[in-house]
């Protein structure tokens, strides 16, 4: 029995391509309904009400109905168990806007108000119910229907789409309503309003999924069967997280209007075209919360959203009348509310979408939608109850003093702290930590990289795809990790290279380094592998180093010297002896100049001999055109081990740009060091012999710093001995380089001043 439900579980699952498809009938049913609504149960309802004389608080009653029947919820788990999601999302639908239309009928009892009142009462507990009904079975069904991994972009694109619809919307509303006369003008709006909301409701059968599921819990026992989110204490903290942010979000929705008309004297016109920030900024916080969402996971983008939403409630505990341009900083606040507190909702909400178990999906999220509904519902009640409470007192904290919409801000600040603190604490597997995620911030050019990234999700050549995987790396922000990861399996070989050159410029993470990894797997593909092991040594991939390893008995000389060099970059000391011996005997002198550069990043004194066994070499090769050049690398290699590599590469480029710019004045120091510690003779040979430097011979100069060598093994300098080893090694050269003098001349002051100090300190002893 059980595996024939599994079967046809799996049967009924719905594929990512067949979520995607229907996408469309997600964004018609979502941009109806809100538009339904926009026509019947928000301002339209509440002007009619009060046309036909129902009093203030009846219509706050007939308003705040919908939350408070949330709760009951729980009783509709059997119906949606035993029906399905869809269908019983579809019908219930249709019939809360059947129950809705009782509204056309209020009129017929004008002059008495509370028939008016029990009429729209009736109609909207309808509605109230059969939208819990709806919304029971349209939560857990989501997350058949929406594809895991754009989920955070899903409901961007929807909040998007439907912000012309609220705007334009709301202005015809209002045209409407302004331009006629009588309560008549009500109905155009109401029927179309319940017509879109038909619609809408149609518009779920296009969806998928939502049949009901063999094995699933049946009846009575789907209530009973609440106990399992019960008793998770990681789905408990996410009601406290959820609920808490759901509060505040509440209440300032709703007092943050009376707040700017009683403390900054704003006309009720003002605030409501100020109030049109609002979904502008819901929407392009959605859009960009659930383009993060999707690549991050919820934690970082959450917690983000909600410090942000803490340093807003701060500021607006100092905002007054006084303050200049007042009319820009509310629509700034009406802006800033819209993209921080809807967006984080939502955010909440996909974690809840993707960790909420398949098999109790029900039980879940009914809990989660019953827990919403009584926080809105008590939430108003609670702040209104404070406001006026604490109307016309005063409340000191620290020498500050508080009215009470500034106690209400503080205390919603210290709730979002509270939250925010409570959604660190949830299981959130492969989630970016807030400190990794605002870190990608950091360094780089993240503005540069999102938009690479935005021009590199539209259609692009092969040369532009090129182009922006090479901007990438110029970016240098990790920002763009997935983009170039997912550039490793382009059809272009060039793109693919340049992907993975430019992940060697990006922060190092284990995806970069795993990707790296496969890509040293390409076997034949040369050029990709000699690229991989020269982004896995730029990034220091420490644990890198066995897959690098392997390459330095690749029978190809290039990549064994390029494994060589990036072992070196990442200092993995389990193959220094390999790189030693590579330097002894490779038959390649490319893999041996490699083994030089990565003993001299390695620091490895031991191997001094041999680096001037190969300098010897080199510099004696009858090709001096090249021999040169190649040599330079080992002076490179013992100035990093003598620990003079910055100083030996600036002087030399001096030496190099202008002949004869640096070496004299090197020699000059060392014959002063010489001098002052009765080393006339020598002395007066240095000087001579930085005269000559002007010229093109370097043999006198070369004498004149080999005869100083008594002055260097009477030193006490730790570094005598290895600069002893470097003047013996290279003793015999003819002609030398004046790269290896510059060396000498920087390793041998230290030594020189050393000895000069030591007879200093002898002096004063006796």
């Amino acid at each position: 029995m059980e595996q024939i439900n599994s079967v046809g579980t799996e049967r009924d699952e719905l594929s990512d391509f067949e979520k995607i498809r229907r996408i469309p009938y997600l964004f018609a049913f979502n941009i109806l309904t809100a538009a339904a609504l926009l026509c019947t149960v928000t301002s339209p309802l509440a002007l009619f009400a009060a046309e036909l004389g129902v009093p203030k608080d009846r219509i706050g009653l007939i308003g705040g109905i919908m939350p408070f029947v949330q709760v009951i919820a729980v009783i509709f788990l059997p119906i949606v168990m035993t029906f399905g999601h869809r269908r019983v999302s579809a019908y219930a639908s249709l019939t809360r806007y059947v129950c809705l239309s009782l509204i056309l009928a209020a009129p017929l009892f004008a002059g008495d108000a509370d028939m008016v009142f029990w009429t729209l009462f009736v109609a909207m507990l309808g509605f109230s119910i059969f939208r819990t009904m709806a919304e029971t079975a349209i939560w857990p069904w989501s997350q058949e229907y929406m594809p895991t991994f754009i989920r955070g972009r899903l409901t961007g694109s929807i909040a998007l789409a439907y912000l012309p619809v609220a705007l334009v919307g709301s202005v015809l509303v209002q045209l409407w309503l302004d331009g006629h006369e009588g309560i008549e003008r009500f109905y155009p709006v109401f029927v179309f309003g319940l017509l879109l909301g038909v619609v809408a409701a149609l518009s779920l059968f296009g969806l998928g999924g939502g049949r009901p599921r063999p094995g699933a819990v049946p009846g009575l026992d789907s209530i009973r069967a609440m106990r399992v989110p019960l008793g998770d204490r990681n789905f408990l903290l996410y009601l406290v997280s959820s609920g808490s942010q759901f509060l505040v979000y509440i209440v300032i929705n709703l007092f943050i209007l009376l707040f700017f008309s009683e403390r900054l004297g704003i006309s009720s016109g003002q605030i409501v075209l100020m109030a049109a920030f609002v979904p502008v900024g819901s929407a392009v916080g959605s859009v960009i919360a659930g383009w993060f969402v999707d690549r991050y996971g919820t934690r970082a983008i959450r917690i983000t959203l909600q410090v942000l939403q803490v340093a807003m409630l701060i500021a607006l505990m100092f905002v007054n009348a006084d303050m200049p341009g007042t009319i820009f900083i509310v629509g700034l606040i009406f802006f800033a509310f819209g993209l921080l507190f809807p967006s984080a909702i939502g955010v909440g909400s996909i974690y809840m979408l993707n960790y909420v178990p398949p098999a109790n999906k029900e039980s879940y999220m009914t809990l989660a939608y019953m827990t919403d509904g009584l926080t809105a519902g008590g939430a108003a009640f609670l702040a209104g109850w404070l406001l006026e409470f604490l109307s016309g007192k005063t409340i000191v904290i620290a020498g500050a003093s508080l009215g009470n919409f500034e106690t209400l801000f503080a205390l919603g600040a210290m709730i979002i702290v509270l939250s925010a603190i409570t959604f660190a604490l949830l299981r959130e597997e492969g989630a970016t930590g807030v400190r990794d995620f605002l870190g990608q911030f950091g360094r780089g050019s993240p503005l540069r990289a999102l938009w690479g990234i935005h021009r590199y999700a539209a259609l692009t050549s092969e040369e532009r795809r090129r182009e922006l995987t090479y901007g990438f790396g110029e970016a240098g922000s990790a920002l763009a990790k997935e983009e170039l990861i997912a550039a490793l399996s382009d059809p272009s070989f060039d793109v693919r290279y340049e992907a993975i050159q430019s992940l060697g410029h990006l922060p190092p993470s284990p995806a970069v380094v795993r990707a790296l990894e496969r890509m040293l797997a390409y076997d034949g593909l040369v050029e990709l592998q000699y690229a991989a092991l020269n982004s896995l040594g730029r990034i220091r991939a420490v644990g890198s180093g066995e897959a690098i390893a392997r390459f330095l008995d690749d029978p190809n000389a290039i990549l064994r010297a390029r494994a060589v060099r990036a072992l070196g970059d990442i200092r993995d000391l389990r193959y220094l002896p390999r790189i030693r011996q590579m330097l002894a005997d490779d038959p390649e002198t490319d893999c041996r100049l490699a083994a030089v550069s990565a003993l001299g990043k390695f620091r490895d004194e031991e191997s001094i001999d041999g680096l001037l066994q190969i300098y010897r070499e080199l510099v004696n090769d009858a090709g001096s055109a090249i021999g040169e050049p190649r040599s330079k690398v080992v002076l490179l290699a013992l100035a990093k081990i003598l620990d003079c590599e910055e100083s030996f590469s600036r002087e030399w480029r001096r030496e190099e740009k202008v002949l004869g710019h640096r070496l004299p004045g090197l020699f000059s120091r060392l014959s002063d060091s010489l001098r002052k510690r009765s080393g006339e003779e020598h002395s007066r040979l240095l000087m001579r012999a930085a005269a000559a430097l002007s010229s093109a011979s370097t043999r006198e100069a070369f004498s004149a710093l080999q005869a100083t060598r008594p002055f260097v093994a009477a030193s006490g300098h730790p570094e005598a001995t290895i600069v002893l080893k470097l003047m013996d090694g290279t003793r015999d050269i003819e002609q030398p380089h004046r790269a290896l003098l510059i060396l000498l001349a920087l390793s041998m002051r230290p030594a020189l001043v050393q000895s000069r100090f030591d007879e200093r300190q002898a002096r004063s002893a006796g």
